[in-house]
């Protein structure tokens, strides 16, 4: 034997809160403050100015490791000339 579905009863709604429900949510924008412009643009600096510090520290990282190789190779060179 199935057990029957239940459906839930829909809860009415006047119709003024259907059509206000139904209104496209950007006619309610409203453009930023001054102040929301200037927060947006100090963030957006700080993370430009951390984006350009953690490139510089990784290009630093990978000479640092190119340099270190180049003394290893030279030193490797120089060993096997000597013998």
């Amino acid at each position: 034997m199935k057990a029957k579905k239940v459906k839930a009863k829909k809860e009415e709604e006047s119709s003024s809160a259907f059509f206000q429900n139904l209104r496209p949510k950007f006619l309610d924008w409203e453009p930023p403050t001054e102040e929301e412009k200037a927060l947006e643009v100090k963030a957006r600096k700080e993370a430009k100015e951390d984006e350009l510090k953690r490139v510089t520290a990784l290009a630093k990282e990978r000479d640092v490791e190119k340099e270190a190789a180049r003394r290893r190779y030279r030193s490797a060179a120089a060993g096997n000339k000597q013998r």
